[in-house]
C-alpha cells in the first residue's frame, strides 16, 4: 500500500508541476527580459515547492480548479489510465494465478471463541464479492508494479547520469591548490565586495571552466591554463560570479533542481522547466555581478561570456554547480541577451521607474504563488477527517461477514444512511467511536498498515470494555461480534482510500477479556 500512495501522490504532483511548468516556461519565453532573473527564480520557486510538498490544501482561485477535469476526468486522463491498467493486471493476473480466486473464496478468518484466538472456516465467499475483491487488489498491485518502474527508471538515469559524469568527476578529485599570491589578494578583494566571510580556497583543475564545487567547504576550480587564458580583469569577474553563486547558495538551488529531474525523468516538461531554472540561477548570478560593474566593465563581462563559449567549443560539457561559462550556442545568446537587457535597463531611463517595477513584479509573484501552489476544491471535499473509528457490529446465529448483503448493511449502517436500529436485519452496528491513542502511536499504526503483508499482519489491541457495556444494555446476549478498525488515508487528491483490521468474536468472549486483536 505505501508503494502505491507513493505512487498516486507522485503522479498527482507531476501533473500539477507539468501545468506550472508549462505557465512558466510561457512568461520565460515572452516576458523573461522584460521581468528580470531575480523574479523568474521566485516564480520558478513555486514549480520547486509544488514538486516538494507532501501535503496539498484547496483553494478557491486555483488554477487545478480549471485543468483538474482535463487532466483526470477525460477519456484519456490520468484517472481513466489508473483504472485501466487496474484492468490489465487484473486480466493478466487472472491469466497467470487462477488458483487466486480459489484462494479469496475459501480463506479462514481470525475468530474469537471462549477468550481463545483461533483461525475459523467460514462458509465460501460469492463469486460478486471474490471478484470486486480481486479488482481493488488488482488496482492496487497495478499501482505498486508502476510505481516500482518509476524508483527503477529514476535509479537507472541516475547510474547513466553517474556514469557520464566519472570523467568530471575525476577531475575535480584531481585538483590541487593554486598557489598564487596575485590571485590570493584577488580572492580576498572579491571576498569583501560580495560580503562573503567564510573562507574560499582555489584549486586548479583539468576542467576547461571555472566552476564553484562544495557548500561546507568552498572551493572555486580554476583550469590549469588560468594565467595565460584570462587577464586579471576577467579573473576578478569570474571570481566575482563564483562568490555571487555562493553568497545566494546556488549550489543547493542546482542540487535540488537536478534531483527532482531525477524523480520525474519521465516527465519532459518538468525536466525542461528545470533545466531553464538552472540556466535563470546563473542569469540572475550575472546580473549580480553586473550591479557592481561600471558600464563598461559590464560590457567586458559580455564579452567575456562570448570568449568562454568559444573556449568550452560549444559542447555539452555537464559538471558540478555554478558553472560560469555555458554549455552550449543557445544559453551564450540567452545570457548575453539578458546582459544586454540589464546594461539598457540599469544605465538607461528605465531605471527611474525601477522601484515601482520592483513592487509590481514581487505583486504579480504573489499572485501567481495564491494562484498555483492551492489545489482544487474536489481536494478540500476529498480530505475529510482523519480520525480512525472503531466499529463493533452484532451478528446473529449464522449471519455470514462475508455475505454480500451482510457487507452492504454494514456499509449502509458505517456511513449513518440507516442507523444503529435495523429491525430484523441480521447485523447491527452497535458502537461506534473514535479509537484512542497517542499521536505517535497513530502514525506507527498508519505506517504499519501501509508496508505489512496479508501474511505476518501486525494485531493492534483494542479496549472493548466500551462494546461489553453496550452489548448489556441492548440485552444481546448471544451471536458474534465483528470489531472493525479503520484507517482513513485522505492525502492524495481523486484518491482518498482507507485501511484497517477487523477481528470476529463470540459474546463470552467479551465477557473474559478486556482487551483484543484486531488483525
Amino acid at each position: 500500500m505505501l508503494l502505491s500512495m507513493l505512487f498516486l501522490k507522485g503522479l498527482e504532483l507531476t501533473l500539477a508541476g507539468t501545468v506550472i511548468a508549462v505557465l512558466l516556461l510561457l512568461i520565460r519565453r515572452f516576458g523573461s527580459k522584460k521581468l528580470g532573473p531575480r523574479i523568474m527564480c521566485w516564480l520558478w520557486a513555486i514549480l520547486l515547492l509544488k514538486l516538494l510538498l507532501p501535503i496539498s490544501w484547496s483553494g478557491i482561485v486555483s488554477l487545478e480548479n480549471w485543468t483538474d477535469p482535463y487532466l483526470y476526468d477525460t477519456r484519456y486522463g490520468a484517472g481513466k489510465m489508473v483504472i485501466e491498467a487496474g484492468k490489465v493486471w487484473n486480466g493478466l493476473r487472472d491469466h497467470l494465478l487462477p488458483q487466486e480466486k480459489e484462494w479469496m473464496a475459501y480463506s479462514p478468518m481470525r475468530m474469537y471463541q471462549n477468550g481463545q484466538e483461533l483461525q475459523v472456516p467460514m462458509p465460501a465467499v460469492k463469486q460478486e464479492l471474490v471478484s470486486s475483491l480481486q479488482a481493488q487488489t488488482g488496482m492496487m498491485q497495478s499501482q505498486t508494479v508502476m510505481a516500482i518502474l518509476w524508483i527503477t527508471g529514476a535509479a537507472g538515469v541516475w547510474c547513466w547520469q553517474h556514469w557520464k559524469s566519472r570523467g568530471i568527476r575525476r577531475w575535480i578529485a584531481m585538483s590541487v591548490p593554486f598557489k598564487s599570491d596575485e590571485l590570493d589578494l584577488l580572492l580576498e578583494d572579491c571576498c569583501k565586495e560580495v560580503k562573503v566571510r567564510r573562507q574560499v580556497r582555489l584549486m586548479r583543475s583539468a576542467l576547461p571552466y571555472p566552476a564553484l564545487h562544495g557548500w561546507f567547504r568552498p572551493v572555486i576550480l580554476l583550469p590549469y591554463e588560468s594565467m595565460t587564458l584570462y587577464g586579471k580583469d576577467e579573473l576578478r569577474l569570474i571570481l566575482l560570479h563564483e562568490l555571487w553563486h555562493y553568497k545566494q547558495k546556488d549550489i543547493l538551488m542546482f542540487l535540488l533542481a537536478r534531483f527532482l529531474r531525477l524523480v520525474h525523468w519521465f516527465n519532459p516538461l518538468i525536466r525542461l522547466a528545470l533545466k531553464r531554472f538552472e540556466e535563470d540561477l546563473e542569469i540572475r548570478c550575472d546580473w549580480r555581478v553586473l550591479r557592481q560593474l561600471e558600464r563598461e566593465e559590464g560590457l567586458n563581462y559580455g564579452l567575456l561570456l562570448v570568449r568562454q563559449g568559444e573556449l568550452n567549443g560549444g559542447g555539452s560539457l555537464s559538471g558540478g554547480p555554478g558553472l560560469p561559462l555555458l554549455t552550449g550556442a543557445s544559453g551564450i545568446r540567452h545570457r548575453i541577451g539578458h546582459v544586454s537587457a540589464f546594461l539598457k535597463r540599469s544605465y538607461g531611463k528605465a531605471n527611474l521607474r525601477r522601484p515601482w517595477r520592483i513592487l509590481l513584479e514581487i505583486s504579480a509573484a504573489f499572485m501567481l504563488a495564491f494562484v498555483l501552489l492551492p489545489s482544487s476544491n474536489l481536494y478540500g471535499l476529498l480530505r475529510q477527517e482523519q480520525t480512525p473509528m472503531l466499529y463493533a457490529y452484532w451478528l446473529e446465529e449464522g449471519a455470514n461477514p462475508r455475505d454480500t448483503d451482510v457487507i452492504n448493511r454494514m456499509t449502509a449502517q458505517m456511513i449513518g444512511r440507516t442507523g444503529s436500529a435495523v429491525g430484523d436485519s441480521p447485523v447491527r452496528l452497535v458502537y461506534q467511536s473514535p479509537f484512542e491513542a497517542d499521536p505517535l502511536q497513530h502514525a506507527w499504526n498508519r505506517l504499519h498498515l501501509l508496508i505489512e503483508s496479508e501474511e505476518r499482519p501486525r494485531p493492534i489491541q483494542v479496549d472493548v470494555r466500551p462494546i461489553r457495556a453496550t452489548l448489556r444494555e441492548q440485552g444481546l446476549s448471544s451471536g458474534n461480534v465483528l470489531l472493525m478498525l479503520h484507517y482513513p488515508y485522505r492525502p492524495i487528491k481523486y484518491w482518498g482510500f482507507s485501511s484497517g483490521k477487523k477481528m470476529m468474536s463470540d459474546v463470552a468472549s467479551l465477557e473474559l477479556l478486556e482487551r483484543m486483536k484486531v488483525y
